[in-house]
């Protein structure tokens, strides 16, 4: 092995380093949108549901 393999190595194992390092918070960022996501269309459905039972309740019955 001469200066320059062990100088390519030492370049390889950075490289590779700097792609997991950049790659981890690209794949946790990605997961957290997506539970945003799922968590922020579960409250708006959760609201929904609540505003219509809330206007159910105030309609006034009609006699029959």
């Amino acid at each position: 092995m001469t200066v320059n393999d062990v100088g390519r190595e030492g370049v390889r194992l950075v490289s590779r380093l700097a792609g997991v390092a950049i790659s981890v918070p690209v794949v946790a960022g990605f997961v957290l949108l997506g539970a945003a996501v799922v968590v922020g269309r579960s409250l708006l459905d959760v609201g929904r549901k609540l505003l219509e039972a809330r206007l159910g309740a105030q309609e006034p019955r009609k006699a029959a």
